[in-house]
Parts: C-alpha cells; structure tokens; sequence
C-alpha cells in the first residue's frame, strides 16, 4: 500500500477465521497481525481474562461495598484490604496483618453496638428511624 491508497474496505478486509458459540462465522475483522479478531485470538486468551477480571472486578466491587459498608467503615476496609495484598506479596508480616483484622473487627462490634443503641434509644422514644 502505498502513501496514496486507501486501506483495505471491511468488505475485502478479512474477517475472523473462528465460530460464534452458535456456529456461526465471526464477522469481527481480523487482527493485522493474524487470522483472528481479539476476541479469538487464541495467543490473547490471557490477556482477555485479565481485561474481563480487571473491567468487572473495579465496578462490581465498588456498587457491592457501596451497599454493605457503611461509609465510616470504608478507611477499615481499604486499610485490610492494603494489608492483605502487602502480606500475600510479603511485603507485610502475616501478624501484623492478623493484629490489624484484630484490631478492625474490634471497631465494627463497637461501632455496631453505638449503632443498635440508637436504633433501640429511637424505637423506645417513638421517634422514626
């Protein structure tokens, strides 16, 4: 191809070589590099995994912790969950990990307790939640 000419149209581009679950032909174009799109390419599967783990961890796990921790929780969560990677790449001694889980689990059931006060103190005062 020269400076000059146009690329290649879709329609003479060539398509994925691979079948959709359902049997029929991808109609994905092709890699430059192969006879595959990305999406079957199947010296990419590894990079396709990390992409969908990655894509649908960060925004599942954030709605999720979104909905179940309540927000001043949030700082205890993100500090165990620091302290947990540190301490599987070992970079964080394994009791020191374990003090900290200590530590938080300590401050949720005090937490929890000052929170059930209130509720039971607003119940017995008739006054709405």
């Amino acid at each position: 191809m020269t400076a000059l000419s146009k690329p290649a149209s879709p329609s003479k581009a060539q398509r994925c070589r691979a079948k959709r679950k359902d049997g029929a032909p991808c109609a994905a174009l092709a890699l430059p590099s192969g006879s595959y799109c990305w999406a079957h390419d199947p010296t990419l599967a590894e990079q396709r995994r990390e992409a969908r783990a990655r894509g649908g961890a960060a925004t599942a796990k954030q709605a999720r912790l979104a909905r179940l921790v309540p927000p001043r929780l949030m700082s205890v969560y993100d500090a165990l969950e620091t302290a947990l990677d540190e301490v599987h790449k070992g970079a964080l001694e394994p009791r020191v990990g374990g003090a900290m889980a200590a530590l938080a689990g300590a401050m949720v059931r005090v937490l929890t307790s000052g929170e059930l006060e209130e509720r039971v103190r607003r119940l017995e005062e008739g006054k709405p939640q």
